[in-house]
């Protein structure tokens, strides 16, 4: 986002040059990435997260500066003078969807006069990388940067019927958007209509149709609050952005929406004329609720390693314009916490570590001092990773590799193989491709497409072994069981040996049992055991299927770990 110094300057008194005060941004988390000259102003580029919003208007930088010592916040003064004539003479507003439009606020302004805008509006506008179109469109945007909050101004003799509609788009709609692209319409984008077609995409652009023209002489000024995601899908789909639409998908500050409404009408009185028509159309499905949060400091300091007093931590949240709420009370002393109300434009503080952010950031990192050294407290592995490396080392001194495969795997027979369970494999309920849809229950279709990998890039002859997880149908939950398996190169009796060998350095090998297995999918018929240890099965060794179309005949095992 872009700011002017001057204009900064005009809402907050600060004495810090323009480099200065960017090194202070960035100190705080709003990087100022660039600044520049023009005429006798600078342009800070400011680069603003997503998760604040509330900084993508001068004001809202405002409140950072006066934050870092800058006195105290001027807000422009939104006095609107209105004549006896009710706003409802003039339109009638319906919201259909108050779920994806929260909040919908509507102002008539009649007999105005489109003309240039002011040299010092456009020389602002300018400054900031906009270009000025004439006095109502200049103010809609001048107010937007200054708030944060986009506003949009309706030739109101264009509007049929004089209804504004909020819903959604019907199937074969289309618009013409200011900017002169045409798009279809889809059933799930929300719309700005009058009686009869869409005048505008909800949080997005205005429509060509309605927009003020230099005949205009009355309009209808929308400041409103639309669902962020479907902003975000609309724009998307469409592939048309704009500094609205920037804004609302990020969210913008519910409570804010009237101030904005007040302060564009009284601009445009100022300098378009007319008369505001008495009353606001102001349409809520409700008030957002108010934050409240305890920061407690025994947890401020163990999170940042520093004490900070509580008068220090306090003065930082009110300089943020938090609000501290009465601390009498009879329980606790009040030095140990600090009860906060959050402000409406901050909606992405509402756990305490985020008001330890907040007071950590402005208080300065650079005054949290650095330990040199950190003690670091060994870890012991259990006896079941002691086996299982061992086993691993093993494996790579007879010259096998260990690979790692997906979990994720298709629903294709091979991959369907279930040595472990007689139920199915578990689906993944939204999967992003057809391809990856169901968690693997079984090793070894892994192994054979790694060994097909290998053979298509003209390595014919493999040994490689993986130690992973497998996913079984439970009676409640999923059941997990790490297995090991293995896919070589060799004939039966070398890897029958290798697994003889294991289980002898795992003293189980004189209690096991191995009996003639068939799975076709997997293995020559015949060909392949399964090895128990009283009544339970610990794996399975064969020759690989002729089906799975090797041109030599690899062995495989899989065993539970």
């Amino acid at each position: 986002m872009k700011i002017s110094y001057n204009w900064l300057k005009e809402y907050v008194n600060f004495y810090l040059s323009p480099h200065e005060l960017a090194d202070k941004l960035t100190n705080v988390g709003l990087v100022v990435a660039d600044i520049q000259t023009v005429d006798d102003d600078f342009c800070l580029e400011v680069e603003v997260t997503s998760n604040r919003p509330d900084c993508l208007g001068i004001i809202g930088i405002g409140r950072e500066v006066v934050a870092l010592g800058g006195g105290c916040l001027h807000l422009p003064e939104t006095s609107v003078e209105s004549v006896n004539k009710e706003i409802s003479k003039f339109v009638n507003v319906l919201v259909d969807d108050p779920i994806l439009c929260p909040s919908y606020t509507a102002r008539v302004v009649q007999h105005i006069t489109v003309e240039p805008s002011p040299e010092w509006m456009q020389k602002r506008l300018k400054c900031i990388g906009l270009r000025p179109v004439n006095n109502i469109v200049d103010i809609t945007n001048y107010v937007m940067t200054e708030t944060g909050q986009p506003l949009h101004a309706f030739d109101l003799d264009k509007l049929s019927d004089k209804k504004i509609i909020v819903r959604k788009a019907m199937s074969g709609e289309e618009i013409v958007a200011i900017n002169g692209a045409r798009r279809a319409l889809f059933h799930d984008m929300l719309v700005i209509a009058d009686s009869k077609r869409p005048i505008a995409i909800a949080g997005v652009m205005g429509g060509k149709e309605t927009e003020v023209s230099d005949s205009t002489r009355n309009i209808l000024l929308e400041c409103a609050q639309f669902e962020p995601r479907q902003v975000r899908r609309t724009s998307k789909a469409l592939g048309i952005t704009s500094d609205s639409s920037y804004r609302f998908e990020r969210g913008i500050d519910p409570e804010g929406i009237d101030y904005a409404s007040r302060r564009v009408a009284s601009l445009i009185k100022e300098y378009g004329g007319g008369e505001v028509a008495s009353g606001v159309i102001d349409i809520r499905s409700g008030r957002c609720e108010t934050k409240k949060i305890t920061l407690r400091m025994e947890r401020l300091h163990k999170v940042l390693g520093i004490e900070i007093k509580r008068d220090i931590a306090s003065d930082i949240l009110k300089r943020l314009q938090f609000n501290i709420l009465n601390e009498e009370t009879g329980f606790k002393p009040v030095s140990t916490f600090v009860d906060v109300e959050v402000p409406s434009f901050r909606g992405d503080v509402y756990r305490e570590i985020d008001l330890i952010e907040e007071v950590a950031r402005i208080y300065g990192y650079n005054h949290i001092p650095t330990k040199t050294s950190i003690s670091v407290r060994g870890s012991i592995k259990s006896k079941y990773e002691n086996v299982e490396d061992c086993i691993c080392q093993y494996l790579i001194g007879l010259g096998y590799y260990e690979v790692k495969t997906f979990s994720i795997v298709d629903t294709s027979p091979l991959q369907s193989v279930n040595l472990w369970s007689d139920r199915g494999g578990i689906d993944i309920v939204n999967p992003l491709r057809q391809e990856e849809s169901r968690l693997r229950t079984c090793l070894l279709p892994s192994l054979i497409d790694a060994k097909r990998y290998n053979v298509n890039h003209g390595i014919e002859q493999v040994r490689m072994f993986e130690v992973a997880k497998v996913y079984l149908a439970g009676d409640k939950l999923p059941l997990e069981k790490t297995c090991l398996s293995i896919l070589a190169d060799t004939d039966f009796l070398t890897l029958k040996g290798i697994v003889q060998s294991s289980l002898l350095n795992l003293g189980i090998f004189s209690r096991c049992e191995w009996s003639v297995f068939s799975e076709p999918r997997l293995f020559v018929d015949e060909r392949a055991a399964r090895i128990q240890l009283g009544d339970m099965t610990i794996g399975y060794i064969g020759e690989a299927s002729k089906e799975l179309g090797f041109k030599t005949s690899p062995c495989m095992v899989e065993l539970d770990m």
